[in-house]
């Protein structure tokens, strides 16, 4: 909460600004705390920046989802370690909902100064709003499904009343169905706005000289980033609570109209931005790499995720495996890929790892390990700093929208249900997320043809889209579990808030966990996560208010959130 009304400098500056070295970037934004003017297209490179932390593959975003949705989700193995439902500590959930209230006040910076315009101004900077408050709302929709009811329609004022008081009072928890609903009618105002065509010359001139991310100003892009954003919104609330006939029918304008809403489609539309190893800013392959380093349960693999890709029960891989596999993960050195078994202690998880240690030492191999990793070439890199310099930031890539259209028709969400458009969807889906995920790796800095891991030089054979497409066809199953499952997957260690919202919403995959006995007040998954620090301090009244109101017990953690099943795990 303290970011919501906290001074002027927070409000039109930027936290992390101060140690980019990025020129490009400098000249994009120009810190309007320095400046006597507010120019709209550069807080817009301010907003963009704002969510930088949480959009892309910063060091911050790794380490705190990987402790909660990445272990909740069961896309991150855990080791059964004490504490491990609580998650990062309390401090880095109160920095994400830091961050996003900067980012708020960045928007609400825009959409002043936006509003002070002339209607011919307006025009020009139309694009910077629409654009502004979509970069805005992908996080907000973040926020309320990590903790349902927030401060919004009142918030991030102080910058421009100064009054700490007022910006209190009006800094009171919106409802997460009726901000939901808020979101989705934006997100088809601007796919309106892009589909009527005749953008403003200048507005667009404009956006291509303000635009840092991978779609560089592209309108193309962009128009399909606000409809594929929509598109997971509402299929994030069309199965279960308050808003599924809102959402079916945001699904049904969508799919039905193509032409007018045209979707993310192949992996050369994906959107993001592309890391720069000129600045630590952007540098996502180190960031990375450091959260890794630091922690070695945080690139564990997990059996959910092996289940997902056909491994055998001995790991070793035949006909029937993902081709994704070694891609994701790092096998040990006898080509096994093994996860953790939870139904065991966390010791009796370490003491087979030790044994096989020793063993692979006796062997005259000194660096290696026993359960699979996240693959070091792609994604986790080779040590602590050492990183992928070509990892990029991704919001959302073609696999997504064609798994979510899978599962639409497949449902019947909002469109008739047809189980033969389905499956073509699925199919695609899996083809393009093995794309992806071997672009990422085949890509790298780190990549060197013919070894599957940075250190292991096992032989690595690269698949075929022959191979992904019958791999596609050969798991096809007409069912919800199977959809959603590969929707998880493609998500995985990427992006594990929206792998953990795949599960609260459909249940699936089915990931199994172990009771904590050690934490008696956290001995399962949460459902949510309560709200943090901040807001107990700075905005207590209005936080107690929201709490007495949505809080179904003491701590919040295991209140159900109205678009999510009660309980989407099983235990052992």
């Amino acid at each position: 909460m303290k970011k919501i009304f906290f001074t002027v400098f927070a409000a039109v500056g930027m936290m992390s600004l101060v140690s980019c070295s990025d020129s490009d970037f400098n000249e994009k934004y120009a810190d309007p705390s320095k400046t006597t003017t507010v120019g709209v297209p550069q807080v817009f490179t301010g907003v963009l920046d704002a969510g930088n932390r949480w959009m892309n593959l910063d060091y911050w975003r790794y380490y705190t989802q990987s402790t909660t949705s990445g272990c909740f989700s069961g896309v991150i193995g855990n080791a059964n370690g004490r504490g491990r439902f609580r998650g990062a500590s309390e401090g880095y959930f109160n920095i994400r909902w830091q961050d996003f209230y900067n980012m708020l006040t960045q928007f609400r910076v825009l959409e002043d100064t936006y509003n002070n315009l002339s209607d011919d101004e307006k025009a020009a900077n139309k694009i910077f709003f629409y654009l502004g408050r979509t970069l805005m709302q992908a996080q907000l929709h973040e926020v309320i499904s990590i903790w349902g009811d927030a401060p919004y329609s009142g918030a991030g004022t102080l910058w421009k009343t100064g009054n700490y008081d007022a910006a209190k009072t009006a800094a009171t928890y919106d409802d997460d169905v009726q901000i939901y609903k808020q979101i989705l009618a934006d997100l088809k105002e601007v796919g309106d706005y892009f589909a009527a065509g005749n953008l403003n010359a200048a507005g667009v001139s404009a956006l291509k000289r303000q635009d840092y991310t991978s779609a560089a100003g592209s309108t193309d892009i962009w128009q399909r980033y606000v409809n594929s954003l929509r598109l997971r919104i509402a299929l994030h609330l069309a199965t279960n609570g308050d808003l599924t006939a809102d959402a079916k029918s945001a699904i049904q304008e969508i799919l039905s109209n193509p032409t007018q809403y045209p979707l993310i489609e192949s992996n050369d539309q994906n959107i993001g931005v592309n890391g720069d190893t000129a600045t630590d800013h952007f540098n996502y392959g180190k960031g990375v790499s450091q959260a890794l380093g630091g922690s070695s349960s945080m690139a564990a693999g997990s059996q959910a995720m092996l289940d997902a890709m056909n491994v055998p029960a001995n790991g070793v891989p035949d006909e029937n495996t993902d081709p994704r596999l070694a891609a994701i993960y790092d096998c040990n050195p006898d080509g096994e890929y093994v996860a953790y078994d939870n139904s065991l202690t966390s010791s009796e998880i370490d003491d087979i790892a030790d044994k096989k240690n020793k063993e692979y030492i006796d062997r005259g191999i000194n660096t290696s390990n026993y359960y699979c990793r996240i693959d070091t070439i792609a994604f986790a890199g080779w040590a602590a700093y050492q990183g992928n310099a070509n990892l990029n930031g991704t919001w959302i890539n073609a696999a997504e929208v064609a798994l979510s259209k899978a599962e639409a028709y497949l449902m019947g969400y909002g469109v008739a249900a047809n189980e033969a458009t389905a499956k073509e969807y699925f199919i695609k889906g899996v083809v393009l997320s093995n794309e992806y995920y071997w672009n990422m790796k085949t890509t790298s800095s780190l990549y060197k043809e013919g070894n599957d891991s940075y250190s292991g030089f096992r032989a690595l054979t690269v698949p075929t889209s022959a191979d992904f497409e019958a791999y596609a066809n050969k798991i096809w199953k007409a069912t919800q579990e199977c959809v959603a499952t590969q929707l998880w997957l493609n998500f995985a260690y990427l992006n594990e808030l929206e792998a953990w919202n795949v599960n609260r919403r459909t249940g699936f995959p089915n990931v199994k966990f172990a009771k904590d006995t050690q934490m008696a007040d956290y001995p399962t998954p949460p459902n949510r996560l309560p709200y943090p620090s901040d807001e107990l301090n700075f905005n207590k009244d209005n936080c107690e208010a929201a709490k007495a109101i949505n809080y179904s017990e003491s701590t919040g953690y295991y209140t159900n959130l109205f678009w999510a099943k009660q309980t989407y795990y099983s235990l052992y």
